[in-house]
């Protein structure tokens, strides 16, 4: 390999990116950003899977419960301190925008329709793109047993009842209400 070749290869697909906006190269800078999405959700993907084997296998060897266990864990380590803000002193239509932005940022997927009404903002969405992702491969774990930190339903996916647990229980926990509802119409 020549050393342009490998210079190259050092180059990070964002920098790249942006060298080809400010070449004013279009057609590449589209081609790059579908390959950044391919690569993300792919990458995605085996992270989800990762997290599915990992809960499925504390499931199994520990009991269900420490599923539970983890998701409070992941609550309070990773979680809340990237989403503090919902209990913080801003309208609701902030909260609104910066759920929306996490949503449509994090997750890098369209929401399909924000309706508010005269009690709430409710968001729509087809299927959730991290654990209803999930929920399509033919294996994946799922609550034996109904527990309260999975709607109190059998047959929930492990990873979706991180948001039972974090953003309702811990939200009541922590607020006296849940940061927000999560039904995925399990």
């Amino acid at each position: 390999m020549d050393k342009k070749e490998l210079k190259e290869l050092t180059v990070s697909v964002y920098d790249r990116l942006n060298q080809a906006i400010m070449d004013g190269d279009n057609e590449k800078a589209i081609a790059m950003i579908k390959e950044m999405e391919r690569n993300k959700r792919d990458f995605d993907d085996s992270y989800r899977e990762w997290v599915d084997l990992m809960l499925t296998y504390i499931a199994d060897k520990l009991g269900e419960d420490a599923v539970y266990e983890v998701h409070r864990m992941n609550g309070e380590r990773s979680l809340w301190p990237r989403l503090g803000w919902i209990f913080g002193p801003m309208s609701i239509e902030d909260k609104v925008r910066k759920r929306a932005y996490t949503w449509t940022n994090w997750h890098m997927a369209n929401i399909d329709e924000i309706i508010e009404d005269d009690e709430k903002f409710a968001f729509k969405l087809k299927t959730c793109h991290s654990g209803g992702r999930i929920r399509k491969w033919p294996n994946h774990g799922r609550t034996k047993e109904a527990h309260p930190w999975a709607w109190g339903q059998k047959g929930v996916c492990y990873y979706c009842s991180h948001c039972s647990v974090v953003l309702e229980t811990m939200g009541i926990e922590k607020a006296g209400y849940p940061a927000w509802i999560a039904y995925s119409g399990r």
